[in-house]
């Protein structure tokens, strides 16, 4: 919707607000706000979607003046907190007025009953201090850093930067990043000293410093209490019920809503419950990226979904010398590094959305990580029926995957055990192959930068939902999010998830093994419910692990590119890989040796990002 800006401290200053809220005005091309008070500046760039008039402008205060807010998200339950809020005298028909007005009644436990994603900072003038949150699920960003005895917080990391924050390389999460293809997965970001709110989180600060975040949500806990049939079709219509009322809430807006399709099982069920719910589904069109290679293009699956429901389809296909073109726009819009050709794939194709006057642009993301989607996630189930002795069904699900010979079986039963394990996967591809190099680093940096992998969370008793829960929390899910809010607020899109209302996780978290992985099948319950909605095609179509021909450019027309990027004086002179290892890796490579190409990505990207945020300046 937005994009926020702000510090409080003694050195408090509304010109440096305005010059930091100016860097992000692509998040909201329809207008400015700024506001300040003794210790206290705020800025606001608004994308125009819920109460499109002057009314719902930001920064907002209570008419008594004691709280004032800039909000960034939307809180798509709003219309049901008014009805809770019956005194208040409405100015606007805005959500940032009810998030308003439920801080001030209900203080930070207001944060409990939103539905949506945001991330907000709220002055208390009677108290002095400084309150900051973000959404369950981290949709909506919030940096922040401290800066000569001051805290500054912002939507993307080029506002601090523009305020002064150092542009100094973290290279703990830099040896991640290039060991383990792992990334995201804290507060930390790829700048040292600039941090990002973690999800479901708030924070107080005071006199320009910040309390220890306090966290307001457990997916385990809520999930644990959820009762389940034992009624596999009354749990499918519960299922298709939550997605429903989910697509439902995220279809409020005052301006045109599309959908991007990428001809998958989840937004092709997306589109047939839009259809359900939209009173008039035909406005809402659909948009899609496809290659001209066919083995990677999803544009038949999309097709046929349009066909199906008779809607409008917009195609953009990306080249191999559109991919390179693009690299060092979509590495600044991006602010740090990310994960190559899929991503520039989607910038294109918000930029698309844009072009046809579509404000905001629903996807499916969420049933994945929410129903075991991935490839990777089959082993820990088979660990788990290992673990329960449930061996009937162990082999019941080798067989169905076709993993049958000894020597098949001796790589599963592998598997299974690394599944166990809480960190063994790390940096593996849906695949399960490795998409990295670390045999090439420079000893010195990883003698310097090495640092052992954290030990994460396991809220679940069993090694799937924990397997799942990571994704969601810390590796897969927080990267997206990341990559697609900056493509689509780079062009002032709004992306909306309705899959990831955390209503919905929560059911999907309850739900039992068989759901989510049965006979050799992912995402078992959501493929039984669609029955009534999709054609066996698109419902039953398998999860397709390589999205674009991006190993074929790099070995093909782009291998001299590939090259050109990488072997340069600057980039071995960062320190950051062997120069000999480096260039033995890229000559094998384009030589026909593996099968992954994203260690070549990550150094060309990171060459990227370093001249353009290390060295260089953005716009």
């Amino acid at each position: 919707m937005c994009g926020i800006a702000g510090m409080t401290g003694a050195g408090s200053d509304i010109n440096l607000v305005a010059r930091m809220n100016d860097s992000i005005r692509h998040r909201g091309p329809d207008g400015d706000g700024l506001w300040s008070a003794p210790g206290v500046a705020f800025g606001h760039r608004r994308l125009r979607i819920i109460d499109l008039s002057e009314a719902g402008r930001q920064p907002m205060s209570t008419p008594d003046g004691r709280y004032t807010i800039i909000f960034n998200g939307e809180v798509y339950n709003y219309i049901e907190l008014r009805a809770e809020l019956p005194d208040v005298r409405w100015r606007s028909k805005s959500d940032t007025e009810v998030i308003l007005h439920a801080y001030a009644r209900w203080g930070a436990d207001a944060l409990k009953k939103f539905v949506g994603m945001y991330a907000l900072a709220i002055w208390d003038e009677q108290e002095r201090e400084l309150f900051v949150a973000r959404d369950r699920l981290g949709i909506k960003p919030l940096y922040y850093t401290h800066l000569d005895g001051n805290f500054l917080f912002a939507s993307e990391i080029r506002a601090l930067l523009t305020a002064g924050a150092q542009r100094t390389v973290n290279e703990r999460v830099l040896y991640d990043f290039l060991a383990r293809d792992f990334y995201e997965h804290n507060d930390e970001t790829f700048f040292e000293g600039i941090y990002k709110l973690p999800p479901a989180s708030w924070m107080r600060v005071r006199d320009g410093r910040a309390e220890t975040p306090h966290t307001y949500w457990s997916l385990a806990d809520e999930a644990a209490q959820i009762a389940v049939s034992a009624d596999p079709a009354e749990r499918e219509e519960t299922l298709l019920a939550l997605c429903r009322d989910a697509v439902d809430l995220h279809l409020r807006s005052d301006v045109p809503v599309g959908i991007a399709l990428s001809g998958g099982l989840d937004s092709a069920t997306l589109l047939c419950l839009l259809d359900q719910v939209h009173p008039d589904p035909t406005r809402v069109e659909a948009f899609s990226f496809a290659f001209a290679e066919a083995q990677y293009s999803e544009r038949p699956f999309v097709e046929i979904m349009a066909q199906q429901t008779g809607r409008r389809a917009h195609f953009v296909e990306m080249s191999a010398h559109q991919f390179a073109d693009s690299a060092a726009k979509y590495t600044e819009s991006q602010e740090e590094p990310y994960a190559g050709a899929p991503i520039s794939a989607y910038a294109m194709c918000y930029e698309q959305v844009r072009a046809h006057d579509f404000i905001v642009v629903m996807d499916g993301s969420g049933i994945d990580e929410g129903l075991a989607g991935y490839g990777r996630f089959q082993p820990a189930h088979w660990a788990d029926l290992f673990n329960a002795g449930r061996f009937d069904v162990l082999e019941a699900e080798l067989n169905a995957g076709g993993i049958t010979t000894p020597e098949k079986r001796a790589r599963a039963f592998e598997q299974m055990f690394n599944a166990s394990r809480p960190h063994s996967d790390v940096g593996m591809g849906q695949d399960l192959t490795t998409s990295i190099r670390p045999d090439c680093l420079n000893p010195d940096f990883v003698a310097a930068a090495h640092t052992p992998i954290p030990a994460f969370e396991r809220p679940f008793g069993d090694n799937l939902r924990n397997l799942m829960y990571r994704e969601l929390r810390y590796t897969k899910l927080p990267r997206a999010l990341r990559f697609r809010d900056r493509l689509s607020m780079a062009v002032g899109t709004e992306l909306r998830p309705p899959f990831l209302d955390h209503r919905l996780l929560a059911y999907e978290f309850a739900l039992p093994a068989e759901d989510r992985i049965y006979n050799g099948t992912s995402k078992a319950i959501l493929r039984r419910a669609a029955a009534r909605l999709l054609p066996d095609a698109v419902r039953m179509a398998s999860k397709r692990s390589v999205q674009t021909p991006q190993r074929e450019w790099f070995r093909g027309e782009l291998k001299d590119w590939v090259r050109e990027r990488i072997d340069t004086p600057s980039f071995w002179a960062r320190g950051w890989v062997d120069p000999d290892k480096g260039r033995a890796a890229i000559e094998g490579f384009i030589a026909g040796e593996g099968d992954n190409s994203f260690f070549l990505w990550q150094w060309i990207n990171l060459e990227l990002w370093a001249e353009t945020f290390l060295e260089g300046s953005f716009a």
